[in-house]
């Protein structure tokens, strides 16, 4: 007769969590509310992070993350004002150079209304990408947990990347008002679509030339000072939650820095092949 499986609180089944007839103790509550685990986060995440393993939210970070996106969103349009239509122009024409394909006016015109249109919904665009972008990642790192053998769950894993990622992404939101108060919106008015994350200079991206190649600007776009942060975050977050003392920072982060690394493999090939 099979042993029975590992339950972890609330019943979710752990990541690598070993068979047991012991029933474990219910979830602690948690001893920091929504805004201290906000400013936690940044500020003593060590701390932070134990009482998301005590008690595992995401809803309240998502939301405001999505608040926080459509408010980027929103300012920068008020701000920038930008030239969609040129910006489509620019686009198109880069394709067709690119491909060597040969559109009519009338493709053209097309492809141009679609993007116009397209950006007139980045505000809901955003709010729909938010969470699913979160779901995401988070099941890509409970891959890489499972691989190391944390015993978690994956709504803790949800929670260390919600609280990091709206964390950060709050200071980043300030950091782009802040750079787009004192910039020339003139300057932004008509910028490629692609290079929007050089906007202020937390990436190196921001110190190329405009006329830099596609792979060289989505290697430097990537090496940027909050994304680095939430990295460094997110290996402090799994380590408290991973439920063993073994997988220490150091050993959460080669998971973490792992994928991170993988991905901007793809995203510079990706550039070089298409962008």
């Amino acid at each position: 007769m099979s042993e029975p499986k590992s339950q972890l609180q609330g019943g979710a089944p752990a990541y690598g969590a070993p068979h047991s007839h012991e029933q474990q103790a219910p979830e602690e509550p948690a001893r920091l509310g929504p805004l201290q685990r906000l400013g936690g986060t940044l500020f003593s995440p060590g701390e932070t992070f134990e009482d998301v393993n005590r008690k595992p939210t995401f809803i309240v970070p998502i939301i405001i993350a999505m608040v926080v996106a459509v408010a980027s969103t929103t300012f920068f349009e008020w701000r920038v004002k930008p030239d969609w239509d040129q910006i489509m122009r620019t686009q198109v024409k880069k394709r067709v150079e690119k491909s060597g394909q040969s559109l009519t006016p009338d493709q053209i015109e097309t492809q141009v209304n679609v993007g116009k249109t397209i950006a007139k919904f980045i505000p809901l665009i955003a709010i729909v990408a938010t969470p699913i972008v979160y779901v995401i990642l988070a099941g890509i790192y409970a891959l890489g947990m499972m691989f190391i053998q944390a015993k978690t769950t994956f709504k803790k894993i949800l929670s260390v990347v919600a609280w990091t990622s709206a964390a950060t992404g709050i200071v980043g939101a300030i950091v782009r008002v802040a750079v787009l108060m004192v910039r020339d919106p003139s300057e932004l008015r008509t910028l490629d679509p692609s290079q929007f994350d050089s906007i202020a200079p937390t990436n190196v991206g921001a110190f190329l030339a405009s006329d830099a190649a596609a792979a060289l600007r989505a290697l430097a776009t990537s090496i940027d000072v909050f994304t680095l942060w939430s990295l460094i975050l997110m290996s402090i977050g799994f380590a408290a939650i991973a439920g063993s003392k073994k997988i220490t920072t150091s050993k959460a982060g080669t998971i973490v820095f792992g994928f991170w690394a993988i991905w901007v493999v793809v995203k510079v090939a990706w550039a070089a092949l298409f962008g």
